[in-house]
């Protein structure tokens, strides 16, 4: 079975733009699109069956990436967990609701331990993940995003917008210092063009997180899961919350092992 991109659907706008965004990254990778929605009762099987059809069909129209529909009764996380597991997802998209509905994102989110989600809240702006603001900080587990500009890099010749800050404590210092080495020599060695923004000091990191992100463009933001809560919840500035709700967010778990897929170990 070809690795394939899962999205859950809920039948709303969102979904829909999720579609969207797994579409670009399914045709540049050639992956098929999976799309679940979890119903509650067994009557609602065959009508959502329809529904989900339609939808596919309707976003799909020319496009040459191959979709598959799929209904499942039960509970929403574990059914798409399950579902994940058996198409072998190797990518989520998922449309969310923002800041309202960012529990149950979530919870979705951190039963994939090997997946990263892409959370979208609007469509496609720009067409590709090719300019994508990846934060740092002194966290050793969180080189692993830094491994999956990488993969996005494969699909679409990405370039890396790494923004970092100093710190006052000594021993996060000297944190940073080595993961910015580590993404430096990395992006290094498979020719990834990039730039880095150091701050004076982590405060307001959020927001400037999104300042950046507006000053360069970004198509994509890449952060831990364990920090997108307080990426958002610390946001200020109305301007980056309005981002937030354009720019997408790839989200990735933390995990010791790493699975080959295609050009990323």
């Amino acid at each position: 079975m070809k690795k394939s991109i899962l999205v859950p659907h809920d039948f709303t706008d969102v979904g829909n733009y999720a579609i969207e965004h797994a579409f670009m990254v399914g045709k540049a990778s050639k992956s098929p699109i999976h799309l679940i929605h979890v119903v509650g009762k067994t009557s609602q099987i065959e009508p959502a069956r329809a529904k989900l059809t339609e939808i596919a069909e309707k976003a799909k129209e020319d496009k040459d990436v191959e979709i598959v529909v799929e209904i499942r009764k039960g509970n929403l996380f574990k059914e798409i967990y399950k579902y994940g597991l058996e198409i072998d997802a190797y990518l989520a998209v998922m449309g969310t609701h923002g800041i309202k509905s960012m529990k149950k994102a979530m919870k979705v989110v951190k039963k994939f331990v090997k997946i990263p989600f892409i959370l979208v809240q609007s469509p496609v702006i720009f067409g590709e993940y090719d300019r994508i603001v990846i934060p740092i900080d002194a966290d050793i587990t969180s080189r692993i995003k830094i491994q999956w500009v990488r993969y996005i890099n494969t699909l679409f010749e990405s370039k890396a917008f790494i923004i970092t800050h100093n710190a006052s404590d000594g021993f996060k210092q000297k944190g940073i210092s080595n993961n910015l080495k580590f993404a430096q020599n990395w992006f290094d060695k498979e020719l990834i063009d990039y730039e880095m923004k150091v701050l004076e000091s982590g405060r307001n990191f959020a927001d400037s997180i999104y300042s950046y992100a507006n000053e360069v463009e970004s198509d994509i933001i890449l952060v831990m899961t364990n920090k997108y809560r307080s990426y958002i919840k610390d946001l200020k500035k109305a301007e980056n919350l309005e981002l937030y709700k354009k720019i997408p967010i790839m989200c990735v778990n933390k995990r010791t092992d790493i699975f080959k897929i295609g050009g990323f170990n």
